[in-house]
């Protein structure tokens, strides 16, 4: 069936393919050379377009074309995997996609833009090679996704570009772990955490995986009497966070624990005030914001959202309506290892699209009701939303040692 997608999306390649074309007839009127910071410049006196303003052209174009550009030269190819470009490619260029698992295991993923208006169908979903199978998804950053399977063999692997980088073996790896992933903007480095705890000592260690030096740390009993409760650490601003518990029986969440990639240390912050019903708080994001939503008991009509805010402060954003159905409600009201993201749209009501559980529901705008209900898409189910870009996780591993600073026990 034709839709308005579909015609727009013919629109951009038709634009793409006459781009490719003229732009690749002017490369070969010109040869690109690189400066110190990596900004292309050519050898001839009178380029048909200056430099700068072809560069430009190709910071906007999505990757999907700009595949086709590495093809024409080795300059090129240069250019486009030069830090200078994925980096400034990346700010320019903020699409999100929402990657889908099938029964088989089979990957599959679309734009985040047709499921607001509910117009995707597994016809649309593209194909999309992992590294492995049977995977939990640890999280996202920058487009590049961290992997785990049931052997306990961890990937950092960029769906976009179809390229992964295996983790070295380390001791991780128990019969309780607690995942993270996430970007360290002070040493341009990715970093993948792994707390393991061990019972019935509750000893835990936390095993800390570097992209940029491929290595290994290891830190010994920092949570001592604390155990980390969602499975997957939430990934904001540079921190990892989870909810937290003094007790595995009942999960009774009593503050969010932080720990920061840079200097590797761990924090922590109160919760909202709620009474004694705390153990109903569930993690997540809004936009980019850490949020938590006060999820429903049984019976409950509403569910409340929050946000933290700059002076970390918590905010109530909004109270959503829960679904009118038993089946959804029983979905709102799942244990707190669960997370949850909500993404705005782009309509003048502002829909949301709200991800929890491996479903998908649309919240209306206007009466914050949520009235539609994705579980999957005709088998495929919504596993992590993620930022397309061009980064490399093969470039990035073992460049080189870096300063680390002492990490800090959690008192």
């Amino acid at each position: 069936m034709f839709s308005l997608s579909c015609f727009w999306d013919w629109i951009h390649q038709v634009i793409h393919i006459i781009l490719f074309k003229f732009l690749s007839c002017y490369h070969y009127r010109t040869t690109f050379i690189f400066t110190p910071f990596h900004v292309p410049t050519t050898t001839t006196d009178h380029p048909v377009i200056p430099d700068e303003i072809m560069t430009d052209i190709l910071l906007r174009l999505p990757i999907k074309t700009l595949s086709k550009f590495m093809c024409v030269s080795k300059s090129w190819n240069q250019l486009i995997y030069s830090p200078y470009f994925v980096n400034t490619h990346m700010k320019l260029n903020s699409h999100h996609r929402v990657l889908f698992r099938g029964r088989n295991g089979d990957f599959k993923f679309c734009s985040l833009l047709p499921l607001f208006n509910r117009q995707q169908t597994v016809e649309e979903l593209i194909d999309v090679d992992s590294p492995t199978l049977e995977e939990f998804i640890v999280g996202s950053a920058n487009g590049l996704i961290c992997l785990v399977n049931l052997k306990f063999e961890a990937y950092i692997w960029n769906p976009t570009i179809s390229k992964s980088k295996k983790l070295l073996k380390s001791t991780w790896g128990s019969f309780s772990t607690k995942y993270g992933f996430g970007y360290d903007e002070l040493h341009d480095d990715y970093k993948a955490v792994f707390v393991d705890y061990y019972f019935p000592s509750f000893h835990n260690v936390v095993n800390i995986y570097s992209l940029r030096t491929d290595s290994w740390t290891t830190l010994d009993d920092q949570l001592q009497g604390i155990y980390l409760v969602n499975n997957s650490g939430i990934f904001v601003n540079g921190k990892l966070y989870w909810l937290s518990s003094s007790t595995l029986t009942y999960y009774i969440v009593c503050r969010i624990i932080s720990f920061d990639l840079a200097d590797e240390t761990w924090g922590s912050m109160e919760l909202p005030i709620y009474g004694e019903a705390t153990h109903h708080f569930r993690l997540g994001v809004v936009g980019s914001d850490l949020s938590l939503l006060h999820a429903c008991q049984v019976g409950d009509t509403t569910s409340d959202v929050w946000s933290l805010n700059d002076c970390g402060l918590w905010t109530k954003l909004f109270t959503i309506k829960n679904p009118l159905t038993n089946d959804l409600s029983i979905v709102m009201c799942v244990s707190p290892l669960e997370t949850f993201s909500i993404r705005f749209g782009q309509s003048n009501n502002e829909d949301l699209l709200f991800f929890l559980h491996s479903v998908i529901m649309m919240c209306d705008g206007l009466s914050r009701q949520l009235e539609q209900h994705i579980d999957d898409v005709e088998g495929y189910s919504p596993l992590e939303v993620y930022e397309e870009s061009l980064i490399n996780p093969l470039t990035i591993s073992g460049q080189g040692p870096r300063i680390r600073e002492t990490s800090q026990s959690l008192s």
